[in-house]
């Protein structure tokens, strides 16, 4: 009876020894595929801000070739603080993109646009309009625009 017990025992500790290698080889796999895509996909990241008062405008922007994308955080000191998170592609300097934004406890999509001039960013504000579920601008000649500066991103 003893010896059956010393062998189903060996028996189970040479089964889990065996699990245990094939778990780690999987990891080990798997770590493999996640980190190789990252290291091929570069973002180049820039980051903007501007206070005013006690307010504040934060523009994170991480490009790939034309596409982009980032967040986009009005930070008013008295008022409902809007985040938002974009993507879209740049034409020369200048982005045009989609942001889903939170405010005031809503959630919807609007047109965002801004220029990147050397060490500053514009980013344009005017009446908006709904088109299709997305608020856009409803005259981009008649916007006005907050320029941010270009920061180290943290």
């Amino acid at each position: 009876m003893k010896n059956t017990g010393l062998a189903l025992l060996a028996v189970i500790a040479l089964a889990s020894c065996q699990k245990k290698e094939e778990k780690t080889e999987t990891v080990t796999t798997e770590e493999t595929t996640v980190t190789a895509p990252a290291t091929e996909a570069v973002a180049e990241k820039e980051c903007y801000r501007k206070v005013i008062a006690k307010d504040s405008i934060v523009v994170e922007i991480e490009h790939n070739g034309d596409s982009i994308h980032g967040i986009y955080h009005w930070k008013p000191y008295e008022k409902d603080k809007k985040i938002s998170t974009y993507k879209g592609v740049t034409n020369g300097n200048t982005a045009n993109v989609v942001a889903q934004s939170q405010q005031e406890g809503m959630n919807y999509k609007e047109e965002v646009i801004f220029a990147v001039t050397g060490n500053t960013l514009a980013v344009k504000f005017g009446e908006m309009k709904e088109d299709k579920g997305i608020w856009k601008y409803k005259d981009t000649s008649k916007t006005s625009e907050q320029v941010l500066d270009k920061v180290d991103c943290n």
